[in-house]
């Protein structure tokens, strides 16, 4: 694995102490704005405050398991990452529904229920890549991003009146989220690796002086006592076969949020970076969904493989998995002190509302570079459109699908649940009638390579192959179609098929000539001037570069080329 220019720490380096431990706290700070989510669901099931604080507090311990299962550096659990969890909007509308019927032991127990999901879909999850594409992943990313800054705005605007902005708020959340943007940016030294802390920190500072924090809020939190045991007493667990569904498309929703995430980390870490990973891929989404699980056991909120903490790795170019364990360490202290917990209680919403703004630009920008590898055709444009209007007119109109059945409904209150519905819905149906297997005949001529193009533009689309690996079958095909025409004496045309098989796309010319050579090493300058097939050889090396694998054969009567792309 090659390190990226841009990476100044990588997963396996071990960076100064200072910056270790400073890098560990930004990143509990970003995790610690997620804990608006067990917040809204617990006062929503109406929970006392005492017992919102245990929360709180045990929620502390659910991310410490979910950073660590993903630093491990063996074995089938974890993305071998810096890849903390953090509390998600994806479970956000079924938790919520889920303690309206059942107060906070079924949102507990139904969280349980769709870590189990995440778990199970993580031992098959190689198999559904035909049926849960890339691109439907980054769209689900992209969509955890805007659920991200949709919340921010709603924390800051539902301070003022009728949805309006005060003064006083914009000009923290202004001064803080123009700190973080500015040392992100314009500075080129360690405060860029800090850029979200500082930028909390002069939010906290502007509050203090303007009055958002009071000074009894202040003294509360230093009343705290120094050392204390979270409480376990009130825990208990329901299941309801009414939520089996809506979760159970959570957990589907997680695992492709983790998909995406640990994608991203593979790109951010390895500058040779090609195609994913599929075993860190399902580590990760199995160490994801045993967080889940510990995540309901302890009495915390749905949580998964955080997708503001890459965006966070991206922007201060530090990704040594030894963070990981300093963030629990950290994250288990503050379970044990509550003036901690008291003090993250006390974040003034503009403050909050700042960092969740600049991480979910991050968010939204990466979901749609995984778009982007994609080579997307009418099919797939419909599948992403249709599941991205889905996903907002249930966020602009919450109560477009209060007239369907009961049963339905948990389905269609979740904006990201109806949208990944849809869209696997869809993708199902319009695989039918694409063809693995697609023919075309090439007649030597001026116009063949410009139809070799269009033909496997139109394939790669409804395949929905990676770019990067279409844009060699292009190159290496027309490298061949032309090399035969001109070195393999060639009589006819040639037949061109390609199939794909979701992990390999082959290309199989067949033709009647001469078996085109195709030799590891490229003929020199002196061998190219003296040898009269020294331009068939080059050509032929030429097609072999761009192929994982070429060869010639005879089959029935014709040469046959056959040449291999990984996917």
């Amino acid at each position: 694995m090659k390190k990226p220019p841009n990476l100044l720490y990588g997963g396996d380096d071990r960076p100064p102490g200072a910056i270790t431990v400073v890098s560990a706290a930004q990143h509990v700070g970003v995790m610690s704005i997620f804990l608006i989510y067990p917040l809204i669901v617990a006062r929503a099931a109406g929970a006392p405050p005492d017992e919102i604080a245990n929360i709180l507090r045990l929620s502390m311990l659910a991310l410490a398991i979910g950073v660590v299962l993903q630093a491990l550096p063996r074995g089938p659990v974890g993305s071998r990452f810096l890849a903390p969890s953090i509390f998600t909007g994806i479970y956000l509308a079924p938790s919520l529904l889920a303690a309206k019927l059942g107060g906070m032991p079924l949102v507990w127990g139904m969280t349980i229920f769709a870590g189990l999901v995440e778990i199970g879909l993580s031992r098959v999850w190689s198999r559904l890549r035909a049926f849960i594409p890339p691109e439907t992943a980054g769209m689900v990313v992209f969509l955890v991003g805007v659920i991200i800054g949709l919340a921010a705005l709603r924390v800051m605007l539902g301070e003022g009146q009728d949805g309006m902005l005060s003064g006083g708020d914009a000009f923290i959340a202004g001064a803080s989220l123009a700190t973080m943007v500015g040392l992100n940016i314009w500075n080129k030294g360690r405060l860029r690796l800090f850029c979200i802390l500082v930028g909390m920190a002069v939010g906290y500072g502007l509050a203090g002086y303007t009055g958002h924090i009071t000074a009894a809020a202040v003294h509360g939190v230093l009343a705290q006592p120094l050392l204390a045991l979270p409480s376990l007493a009130y825990l208990s667990w329901r299941f309801d076969s009414a939520m089996v569904i809506p979760f159970a498309v959570t957990g589907l929703a997680a695992a492709m949020s983790a998909t995406a995430v640990v994608t991203t980390y593979q790109r951010l870490n390895d500058a040779d970076w090609v195609r994913p990973e599929p075993g860190s891929i399902s580590g990760g989404i199995l160490g994801d969904g045993i967080a889940a699980v510990a995540a309901g056991l302890l009495g915390a909120h749905g949580l998964t493989i955080s997708t503001a903490n890459v965006g966070l790795v991206a922007a201060t170019g530090v990704a040594s998995r030894r963070i990981a364990y300093v963030i629990a360490g950290i994250l288990v202290l503050a379970a044990f002190q509550p003036g901690l917990v008291g003090l993250l209680t006390i974040m003034p919403a503009p403050v909050m509302a700042a960092a969740m703004l600049f991480t979910a630009v991050f968010i939204m920008i990466g979901g749609v570079q995984i778009i982007a590898t994609r080579v997307l055709d009418p099919r797939r444009t419909v599948v992403l459109g249709a599941g991205m209007l889905a996903f907002f007119s249930v966020s602009v109109f919450p109560q477009a699908f209060a007239g369907v059945p009961r049963w339905a409904q948990p389905l269609t209150t979740s904006p990201l649940v109806l949208a990944t519905l849809v869209a696997l819905a869809l993708n199902g149906l319009f695989r039918l009638g694409i063809r693995r297997s697609v023919r075309m005949t090439i007649e030597p001529g001026p116009q063949a390579l410009e139809e070799v193009e269009r033909f496997i533009e139109r394939a790669a689309g409804g395949w929905g192959a990676r770019r990067d690996v279409v844009t060699r079958v292009e190159s290496a095909v027309q490298q061949a179609a032309e090399a035969l025409v001109h070195h393999a004496e060639v009589v006819g045309p040639i037949e061109l098929e390609l199939s794909f098989d979701e992990f390999d796309i082959d290309a199989r010319l067949a033709y009647e000539g001469m078996a085109l050579e195709l030799p590891e090493r490229a003929p020199t300058h002196e061998e190219l001037l003296a040898a009269d097939d020294g331009l068939r050889r080059m050509a032929g090396h030429l097609v072999r570069r761009l192929a994982e694998r070429a060869h010639s054969a005879s089959e029935g009567g014709r040469t046959v080329l056959h040449l291999r792309f990984k996917h």
